[in-house]
């Protein structure tokens, strides 16, 4: 799976050196899965068109994409570590989600019960 994130980040605005410290820490480790990550500044002319395009309001801003270039996620301001690396696991498909860790898959558990 292809996975594509997008950190909009603005001169002057206090928040996005650490949001960017986050993702540049945590996005290392899921290259090899499928994620690629992408600084876009909101002032250049590529960012403008970008922001349009994906409404976005205020920085910090992630946007998360599909292959396709749909929005899969969206975090608006600074996500603690864990959260944000809870969302690219779950979106990479490496993350089972709370009902599968709580319940199980249905074939695991009726394989259980045959077996």
């Amino acid at each position: 799976m292809s996975l594509k994130l997008y950190l909009f980040v603005s001169p002057g605005c206090i928040h996005c050196p650490k949001a960017e410290k986050i993702v540049r820490k945590i996005a290392p480790e899921y290259y090899d899965k499928g994620l690629v990550y992408k600084k876009i500044r909101t002032k250049t002319p590529e960012g403008k068109q970008l922001s349009l395009k994906y409404n976005v309001m205020g920085t910090p801003t992630m946007i998360f994409l599909d292959s396709s270039m749909n929005e899969l996620k969206r975090i608006v301001g600074v996500p603690g570590e864990g959260s944000f690396r809870s969302s690219v696991e779950k979106l990479l498909g490496l993350r089972k989600s709370f009902f599968e860790r709580l319940f199980g898959r249905k074939e695991s558990n009726e394989q259980a019960n045959n077996g």
